[in-house]
């Protein structure tokens, strides 16, 4: 009997993101120039042949197709990863007042919803709905579920030879590893905001020590939602994710994980770097941007000194 609402939960997450990939990756075949094949990029199509008049000669080459290949052959993951890692994080040197302005708004805007703090985290935990095993579902597509359902999203790519899904899974693995793996782990240590569980009071800081602020579960599903709702421009799918987002960071609310503002600073976090994520790197597949010349570059340089080695790398941006 124990272990019935476990199963239950792994089967109610596989059929949801079973359900949604599938769905999303044929909306998105629906928007698909019928003259060219699915998965091949309008951009790799190789122009016809011009012949000569009169038929002699060897054949010109389209100066399309001369491009193309360059322009078709995007980089390798792991190069794009480090690419997407340089822009995110050089994009703060590159504001100019429209955007810091804004960013003061939201600022003073979460210190103003902080006061709240404690009287909705109190709400939720005492009076707030659970949705049973589907709630479980959701809170997990903050963790291990989004790489699953990013997952999801390469395999029915593989299977419809849909281009745009397998990219959706690895622009969400990057904004992923930016987001969640770099970002917010450094401002949640740094700020160091304890839990609500704790019971210390929605402003009880200890750098290093707390790791509430901001939240790494909605994070991770802002991350993965903002990836599928700026590949896809159907309404549907970009409710459906912001939706489910949204679900996971009320449901670490509602577990007394996290308070209101930590789910929005981690949702903010995530939607910009997964839109950013997604707008730079359909920028790279189809060519108008040069990976050499990004701005990005990893150093990696060997360390021996006194029988101790190691490895030093150094990302330029």
């Amino acid at each position: 009997m124990r272990s019935a609402r476990p199963t239950r939960g792994r089967w109610t997450r596989a059929l949801l993101a079973g359900a949604f990939c599938a769905a999303a990756s044929f909306a998105g075949a629906q928007e698909a120039d019928p003259l060219v094949p699915p998965d091949t990029d309008a951009a790799s199509t190789i122009a016809p042949e011009v012949v000569p008049p009169g038929g002699r000669g060897r054949p010109e080459e389209s100066p399309a197709a001369a491009e193309a290949p360059g322009a078709s052959r995007p980089p390798s993951f792991p190069k794009m990863v480090l690419l997407d890692t340089g822009h995110v994080l050089a994009a703060p040197y590159h504001w100019q007042g429209r955007e810091w302005s804004l960013f003061a708004v939201s600022t003073a805007a979460l210190a103003t919803l902080s006061v709240a703090d404690e009287s909705i985290s109190d709400a939720a935990r005492e009076r707030g709905p659970t949705f049973g095993s589907v709630g479980d579902a959701l809170e997990d597509l903050g963790g291990a579920g989004s790489l699953v359902l990013l997952g999801g999203f390469y395999l029915a790519g593989a299977i419809g030879k849909d281009s745009k899904a397998k990219n959706v899974c690895l622009d969400g693995l990057s904004a992923s590893l930016i987001a969640t793996g770099m970002i917010t782990p450094v401002l949640s240590t740094v700020i160091g905001r304890e839990r609500p569980t704790a019971g210390q009071g929605a402003y009880s800081f200890h750098p290093f020590e707390g790791r509430s602020f901001p939240s790494s579960h909605a994070t991770q599903a802002f991350a993965a939602a903002s990836v599928v709702a700026t590949s896809y421009d159907q309404f549907w799918v970009k409710a459906t994710a912001y939706g489910v987002a949204a679900m996971t960071a009320y449901a670490r609310v509602r577990r007394g994980k996290h308070f209101p503002t930590d789910v929005v600073a981690g949702a903010a976090i995530g939607t910009l770097v997964g839109r950013s994520v997604v707008h730079f790197n359909r920028k790279l597949r189809a060519g108008e941007i040069e990976p050499e010349r990004s701005g990005t570059r990893l150093r990696v340089v060997p360390l021996v000194a006194g029988g101790t080695y190691g490895v030093s790398a150094t990302l330029d941006f």
